[in-house]
């Protein structure tokens, strides 16, 4: 799919919107706010945002800062430099939105902070994202997003351990980032909204740790009674062990052990080596599952019926001979094979395909969810494209992700500076231009 030829306006068309950005939560934000039609100007230093020579086989055109930042504008400026923050200052003057995801403190220190633009700027609606929060002790710590899975536990709800015994992340994905720069950007619109009724911006917090303990749902909530009979044993058995100078893999099983009758659930809801490759089953209701013993032909599911221990010992052999059962079954067939009878079932089911597929799948591209767009520096590519489709205001990829510099020009006299301001600018170096 390429927006090419598709001239409607998407619902935030006329929004100008501010980004600081770099590695991921920001750039998200920012993009996302694209694909709903904003105007992003991406404010880079002179040497650019880090991602673009992380990895990277063509200088300034890493293959994260691309997917990162397609749809926006990149203008350089020296933020170090007095004239630098001025500018800023005035551009601020112009937008809806800024995006910034510098370390809590940074943007004060630069003159880049809401105080001082909403000052300039009433309306400005201000989009902080950060590690920890902005109100805390930690408020000024750094944060990445694989210190933060670690930090708020979703390392461990991954419970993926290397040859070491110690815990991985849980996949190529930031996971806590993604998340903070998507909710960041539906805040941002329902801000623009709320503006509407007040004429006032407002300020706008996300945060790593907040994002990364809210999609831990259950995990993290407390509630007394489920806690007395299922948490709290669990975590003072996994403390024990760490008092006593116990290993993660030991913690990790205990866990992993102790969590109940929920046990039971994953039977129709996991992975089996199926024929020729791998088979995830996701039966999540009794009607569901019902649909898989049918399927599976299990004629005595101990599941049915947990009893009061589920850890007694001939509970625990006829569970784990429901899943010899099932693993020797699933392998008969191919995956495409199981599916077919599962769908019509009404087991959900899917195969588990490797991302590096996904660009070229049936179902993805039926759905218009990949673009084939042409960046002007690395040439056509296939890339996820928005998030989400709008039936009359529709989202697209405005642009490639743009060179370093490649729109200062055109934002500095959108934004009402003249010829003569822009020359003096870039002779100082306090703008860059792409190719000067």
């Amino acid at each position: 799919m390429t927006d090419a030829t598709d001239s409607a306006k998407g619902p935030l068309a006329g929004v100008r919107v501010l980004e600081f950005s770099q590695v991921v939560a920001g750039p998200t934000c920012g993009r996302s706010l694209a694909e709903l039609g904003a105007q992003v100007i991406k404010v880079e230093p002179p040497d650019g945002d880090p991602y673009r020579n992380t990895g990277t086989v063509v200088p300034n055109e890493g293959k994260r800062f691309q997917s990162l930042n397609l749809g926006k504008e990149s203008i350089v400026i020296d933020l170090q430099s007095p004239d630098g923050q001025a500018l800023v200052q005035r551009l601020a003057k112009t937008v809806d939105i800024l995006v910034i995801n510098y370390r809590h403190g940074v943007a004060k220190r630069l003159g880049i902070d809401y105080e001082t633009l909403s000052a300039l700027n009433p309306g400005l609606i201000y989009c902080r994202l950060t590690g920890f929060g902005v109100k805390g002790s930690a408020a000024t710590a750094p944060a990445t997003d694989p210190m933060m899975q670690a930090y708020a536990g979703l390392m461990v709800g991954g419970a993926k351990i290397d040859e070491d015994g110690l815990p991985q992340g849980i996949g190529a994905a930031s996971i806590a980032d993604a998340v903070t720069g998507y909710v960041t950007a539906m805040a941002a619109c329902a801000a623009l909204y709320a503006r509407k009724e007040t004429g006032k911006g407002q300020v706008i917090d996300g945060s790593l740790l907040r994002s990364a303990l809210a999609v831990q749902e259950t995990v993290v909530m407390r509630e007394p009674i489920y806690d007395a009979t299922q948490r709290d044993p669990m975590v003072a058995e996994i403390e024990r062990i760490r008092q006593n100078g116990g290993t993660y893999a030991q913690m990790l099983a205990v866990r992993d052990g102790m969590r109940g009758s929920t046990m039971t659930l994953r039977f129709y809801s996991g992975a089996y080596q199926a024929k020729d490759g791998v088979i995830m089953l996701g039966a999540l209701t009794p009607n569901s599952r019902a649909a898989g013993r049918k399927v599976f032909g299990v004629q005595d599911d101990p599941t049915l019926q947990v009893p009061e221990d589920p850890s007694a010992p001939e509970y625990v052999a006829r569970l784990q001979d429901l899943k010899r059962y099932l693993m020797d079954t699933i392998a008969t067939k191919t995956v495409k094979e199981w599916i077919s009878l599962l769908e019509a079932a009404g087991c959900p089911a899917a195969p588990v395909n490797f991302p590096e597929w996904m660009a070229d799948d049936e179902i993805a591209n039926e759905e218009g969810i990949i673009w084939d767009i042409v960046n002007e520096t690395t040439g056509p590519q296939r890339v996820v494209g928005p998030v989400v489709d709008m039936s009359l205001t529709p989202t697209r990829i405005q642009r490639p992700s743009p060179p370093l510099g490649g729109h200062t020009r055109k934002v500095l006299q959108e934004s009402g500076l003249s010829l003569e301001e822009i020359q003096a600018l870039l002779a100082a170096g306090t703008v860059k231009m792409h190719g000067e």
